[in-house]
Parts: C-alpha cells; sequence; structure tokens
C-alpha cells in the first residue's frame, strides 16, 4: 500500500482566469511503529551510540506508532500558493524584512524566486491556512504533516537505513553528481527537479528548502514523552518545528518573525517551504472532478 500513487487534480474557476490547480498528487504511506529521534546504530563493539551525540538530548529517540496517511509528492509550488491567494481575493507580496511589496503572480520567470514551479516560501501561518483552505475546497482533511509524519516518510517509513533523509537515506556526497549539483547553490529550483524522489515517490525531502510541519517546538518533547500514538507535538510553544536538514531526524524551531543582524529597528519575516498531509489513513484512489475520491 505505502508504494501506491494516488493522484488528483481539479480547476479553480477564478475572477476573469481559469487556472489549473493540480496539487492534490500524493503518496500513501502505510502506517507503522519506527524509533523517531537520533535512533543511532551499535558499532563493530556492540555499543550504541547516537549519530549526531552533540544533540542527543535535543533528538533523544523514542518509539512512536503512527496510523496510516498520506503526503504530498511535491513542495507546494507558488503556483499552487498564487492560486489560493486570488481565490481568497488576498494580496500577492514578497516581504523585504517587515515590508510588503506587490508581486505579479503565476512568475514564469525561471531565474525569478518566485518562478511558478519554484517551491513557495511562506510563513507557517500562511502554509496552515494554505493546507486548511485546500481541505475545504475539496472536502478532505488536509493538514499541514506532523513532525512524525514527516520523519517517517523522509526515512522511507522509518526505516534504520535512512541516515539522511534523501532517496537512499545515505549522504549526497556519496553522489558526486547530485551533490554538486545542490552544492552549486541553495537557491530553489522547481520542485522535484533536483534529486531523484526516494522510495515512497515524495520528493525534495532533503533539498530545496527546510519545510514547516504542524508541531510546536520544544527541546524537552522528546525525553518527556518516551511512547506516543500518532503524536502532535506540544500544546503550545512559541516556535513552530522546521524540518528537511542534515540528518533525516534534525528539527529546530523558528517563530514567524526572526531578529536580524542589519537593524534593531528591521525583523525578518521567517518564510520557508511546505507540503500537505491527508489526514486519514484511506488514501485518495482515482483522478479527476472536484476531488478525488
Amino acid at each position: 500500500m505505502f508504494n501506491l500513487a494516488n493522484e488528483a487534480h481539479f480547476t479553480l474557476d477564478l475572477p476573469g482566469l481559469e487556472h489549473d490547480f493540480r496539487v492534490l498528487s500524493f503518496r500513501a504511506i502505510e502506517g507503522g511503529r519506527f524509533t523517531m529521534g537520533d535512533f543511532g546504530a551499535v558499532g563493530d563493539d556492540g555499543i550504541w551510540r547516537p549519530f549526531f551525540p552533540p544533540t542527543l538530548e535535543l533528538n533523544q529517540p523514542h518509539e512512536v506508532t503512527l496510523s496510516s496517511y498520506s503526503l504530498s509528492r511535491h513542495k507546494t509550488t507558488w503556483e499552487d500558493f498564487d492560486t489560493y491567494l486570488l481565490a481568497n481575493n488576498l494580496d500577492v507580496i514578497e516581504r523585504v524584512f517587515e515590508e510588503k511589496r506587490r508581486r505579479i503572480p503565476f512568475n514564469d520567470d525561471e531565474s525569478s524566486r518566485f518562478y511558478l514551479k519554484k517551491p513557495a516560501e511562506v510563513t507557517w501561518r500562511e502554509a496552515e491556512e494554505y493546507c486548511r483552505w485546500l481541505g475545504l475546497r475539496t472536502g478532505l482533511p488536509l493538514a499541514l504533516p506532523t513532525s512524525a509524519q514527516w520523519e517517517f516518510a523522509a526515512r522511507n517509513r522509518g526505516s534504520t537505513e535512512w541516515v539522511f533523509s534523501t532517496h537512499d537515506g545515505k549522504p549526497l556526497h556519496f553522489h558526486r553528481d547530485l551533490y554538486e549539483q545542490v552544492g552549486e547553490g541553495a537557491e530553489r529550483v522547481p520542485v522535484g527537479s533536483r534529486l531523484p524522489p526516494n522510495p515512497l515517490g515524495v520528493y525534495d525531502m532533503a533539498d530545496n528548502g527546510m519545510e514547516w510541519v504542524s508541531d510546536w517546538y520544544s527541546d524537552t518533547w522528546y525525553r518527556n514523552n518516551q511512547n506516543m500514538t500518532n503524536p502532535t507535538g506540544p500544546v503550545d510553544g512559541t516556535e513552530k518545528t522546521l524540518r528537511n536538514l542534515d540528518f533525516s531526524f534534525s528539527r529546530i524551531g523558528m517563530p514567524e518573525t526572526v531578529p536580524t543582524l542589519h537593524s534593531a529597528d528591521r525583523l525578518h519575516i521567517g518564510e520557508f517551504t511546505f507540503r500537505c498531509a491527508l489526514q486519514r489513513p484511506t488514501p485518495l484512489n482515482t483522478t479527476g472532478g472536484k476531488h478525488a475520491d
């Protein structure tokens, strides 16, 4: 089941514009039990050691059980996000520190940060509202993935062979051609165009920008919650969790507004990529119509 592609697409009729909104392309992921966090490995001497000792307290391994769910194959693109903005009569903007500037939607300049096929970089609130709106439009329970769901998918269903969230679980420098592509620049590229998908058919889990998930961030959550089923993280906090870092288990917290070194009076708004998850155990099973189900 977990390797089954389930696709759907629908068209939104916008004022003066009919735009093909092909975003519902999910991979069904069969649930299971896995060790979340720095799961480490036993060496030749028979001793278990973490992969990255400096963050062991933060990323303490703990057992998690997940129900089945589906995850978007790709990060949400600017094309998708601009469709959402126009459908809701929201301003199409870019941010420069705390300032907002108008921009043109559906940018077809491949060199632009806002090229329609590149991943949208937005605040956590905007990402959460996008997935919720898309769920209302399709009648599907869509939301940001939980941190556990993201890690389970990034590690090929929680495999202990997946130390990195790449297509094969190995660091990119094992693949010189891919390493050089990513190493030439951290700029965003069209979704799914730089690295191969992982065995679940999900793209860009190790590339193309850090990703928002639904959880509040906590330094102590892992070690205080050792055995969980479908965890959603702390009930509150001051920062949201970001995934897609060096290790498949790495995470950081980030508020929407962060201080900068440029000026004490000007604040940078935290904007990162995201994808939505279908929060139910049964997958989409057909294609077409308002939604496929």
